[in-house]
């Protein structure tokens, strides 16, 4: 915070209110010559001390200059010590409120994350900083942290806004599995860890499908240390168990040797571990003396996920009762172990930092290195929709290509992947999402290859609530036709929308809009149900693609205003694309 100015005595706390509740009364009519003579145009910065009046928020400069007229002449450091306590809605200030809680305002009381956060979601400082702001707010900034247990540092069972909670162990067994919980803040996120973790009494459910340990719970078959034998295990194969009564290790063998794609004799394996019993799992070389190379505890029937990479041959899996067992009947565990060849370096190497993919990195090092500081498994495992929402959140970016109607991508039958993240709100800023406020918006055009039943989804196929709607007309003229937010039959928010009058040949206009300022990566999907157009690269209607039509395409060459026939692939532009589509489609029809 700036220092206070010393050519005049700063007001006590109690002066600073009365004059506030002067100002509103007094300087109320006078607001509007105010904001005309006082904060014209931007200025400088309202928290930082500036020569001349005013300062760059009008709604800051009027509180301020209510309060102390000086400030309307010059803004010294008492102006911007005033701005700091008192508006609330800017970014940095006392007044916007803490931005690890839901504070009313639009903004937090940390400059910098306050920004960051809002580059993401607009709506945080557009609107009110609510729980979405602050869970992104837990992953962008950083604080102090906190001790686990410490004094006044609030319930493990309330978002409590400050870093740790006041029960030690449920405190330390929550930042075992998610460290944000105590190097940033306990959130939400953090309550329903503590609410699996730290509560007593739950049960697995487990699917037949899965396979079940072969000791049964008198004995001790399988554990090769214990006169037992191991039992075989494949890799991805999910297995469920139970502890003998008593003290228990059930000991499972996977051989990795042929998951050694690139030769490098290491291998990496993700093991996820949920139990409900307190358990260990470890995994190590397939003899007694072998070194324990990896484990993960587990409890509370919350999955427990970790990965190592280990020497391509036969390893053993080991899962251990961790306290002493009363029963034996039902399975008290569950683990998978997943198996892929990436134990190398892979920041620079892979693809954009902003689209998820399967395998791990991305093609900007200083981007993939910060990312992975926070989530190694982008590094080590895949390279999914978190790390590239992260991306966005540390590193920024463009907005996508299709952020614009008049840039809208060419999306044919099937799928298409797109980025939502970054983009803008181009279209409309109502559709069928009810009140809510509409995200960035990415576009899509489509030439349609049947007539009557269309269907347009990211049903399942995105990684954020979703609005579709579907025009006809060009992008100055939009024809709604069909729109969906939340349709039944599909899962997280995401659209299915469907039409029965298209027509061949027609281009149609896809907007996929964030709801309630959702953003994120996904698939436009389109199937075309009806009935098929006749060819469409007999462009003469003879019933023969040949040398005329040929002839017509060229005479089409070039840039397509409007609904031409010869723009075959519907994206503008009659080019080589389409003359492909034609010679494919050359002779008969």
């Amino acid at each position: 915070m700036p220092s206070v100015s010393n050519d005049r005595s700063p007001f006590s706390p109690t002066f600073h209110a009365l004059l506030l509740l002067a100002a509103m009364f007094a300087f109320g009519p006078l607001a509007g010559r105010l904001q005309a003579q006082i904060c014209p145009a931007p200025r400088g910065d309202c928290l930082e001390a500036h020569e001349g009046p005013g300062c760059n928020d009008e709604s800051c400069c009027l509180t301020v200059c209510g309060i102390d007229p000086f400030c309307c002449k010059n803004w010294d450091a008492s102006c911007a010590d005033e701005a700091f306590l008192t508006c609330s809605g800017l970014c940095g200030t006392e007044a916007s409120g803490s931005c690890f809680r839901p504070n009313g305002s639009g903004a937090c009381d940390d400059a910098g994350c306050c920004q960051t956060v809002c580059l993401v979601d607009p709506f945080c400082c557009d609107n009110t900083w609510d729980t979405n702001c602050v869970i992104l707010a837990s992953f962008a900034c950083d604080t102090d942290g906190g001790d686990c247990g410490a004094s006044g540092s609030g319930s493990c069972f309330e978002a409590n806004g400050s870093a740790a909670c006041d029960d030690e162990q449920c405190c330390e067994d929550v930042c075992l599995i998610d460290p944000r919980c105590c190097n940033v803040v306990w959130d939400i996120l953090c309550v329903t860890t503590a609410e699996s973790v730290c509560v007593e009494g739950c049960a697995l459910e487990i699917d037949p499908d899965v396979a079940l340990e072969a000791e049964g719970c008198d004995d001790s078959e399988n554990d090769p240390c214990d006169g037992g034998e191991a039992e075989s295990l494949s890799p991805f194969e999910f297995v469920a168990g139970s502890f003998r009564l008593g003290f228990d290790v059930d000991v499972y063998e996977v051989d990795l040797a042929d998951l050694d794609l690139d030769g490098d004799g290491v291998v990496r394996v993700r093991t996820t571990l949920v139990s409900s019993a307190f358990s260990r799992l470890q995994i190590s070389g397939a003899d007694c003396d072998s070194e324990v190379l990896f484990e993960i505890d587990g409890s509370g029937c919350l999955g427990r996920i970790g990965d190592v990479c280990v020497p391509a041959g036969p390893i053993w899996v080991k899962v251990a009762a961790a306290s002493e067992q009363f029963f034996c009947e039902d399975p008290v565990y569950l683990f998978q172990i997943e198996v892929r060849d990436t134990c190398g370096e892979y920041c620079g190497t892979g693809g954009d930092c902003l689209v998820p993919r399967d395998t791990p990195g991305c093609d900007d090092p200083v981007c993939c290195e910060s990312i992975c500081e926070i989530d190694p498994a982008c590094c080590t495992w895949e390279w999914d929709s978190s790390c590239a929402s992260l991306a966005a959140i540390e590193c920024g970016g463009p907005p996508p290509a299709n952020d614009a109607c008049v840039d809208a991508q060419v999306a044919e039958v099937g799928l298409t992947p797109f980025r939502q993240l970054l983009s803008t709100l181009d279209g409309p800023a109502e559709g069928c999402a009810d009140d809510e406020p509409l995200g960035g918006d990415v576009w899509f055009q489509h030439r349609v290859t049947c007539d009557g039943l269309m269907i347009f989804g990211t049903c399942g196929l995105s990684d954020f609530d979703t609005m579709i709607e579907v025009y006809r007309g060009g992008c100055d003229a939009l024809e709604a036709i069909a729109c969906d937010d939340d349709d039944f039959a599909c899962q997280s928010g995401t659209s299915l929308v469907q039409f029965e009058d298209a027509v061949c040949g027609e281009t149609l206009l896809i907007r996929i809009a964030g709801v309630d300022t959702a953003t994120g990566n996904g698939s436009l999907a389109i199937e075309c149900l009806g009935v098929p157009c006749s060819c469409a690269a007999d462009l003469n209607g003879n019933g023969v693609v040949d040398g005329a039509d040929f002839g017509l395409l060229l005479v089409a060459w070039g840039p397509c205003d409007g609904d031409c026939s010869a723009d075959l692939d519907g994206d503008g532009l009659v080019g080589g694309s389409d003359l492909g589509i034609m010679l494919s489609a050359w002779g008969g029809c």
